[in-house]
């Protein structure tokens, strides 16, 4: 049997890189991160964790803030039924306005 160390564990995390196996590879890398494993504690094995986690974070997909942000029409309209059911009715000008139109209802009566 081998005996699992460092060294061995960051050979296989840059295997699971290369054969696109990301998530396995990133439980590989914080296992040594956490010190977990025998050599996990040399300086050579923890730059080489680094080096292969920023290798990984480079390789993974960016989400896309649109794709965050794309959400049903359906979700859209409960959430201003729900903001109407709430507060209160405002009109969307400026309390500027607001006052002037009120002065200008009293002037015309």
């Amino acid at each position: 049997m081998i005996d699992p160390d460092c060294n061995k564990a960051c050979n296989l995390g840059l295997c699971l890189i290369r054969q696109a196996r990301y998530e396995e590879a990133q439980l590989i890398i914080d296992d040594i991160f956490k010190g977990e494993l025998p050599g996990s504690d040399d300086i050579k094995s923890k730059k080489r964790a680094q080096d292969l986690s920023e290798e990984l974070r480079s390789l993974l997909p960016t989400p896309c803030p649109l794709d965050i942000l794309v959400m049903d029409d359906e979700f859209i309209k409960g959430i201003e039924q729900l903001m109407n059911e709430w507060g209160p009715v405002r009109t969307k000008r400026l309390p500027i306005f607001e006052e002037i139109s009120s002065c200008r209802d009293q002037l015309a009566c």
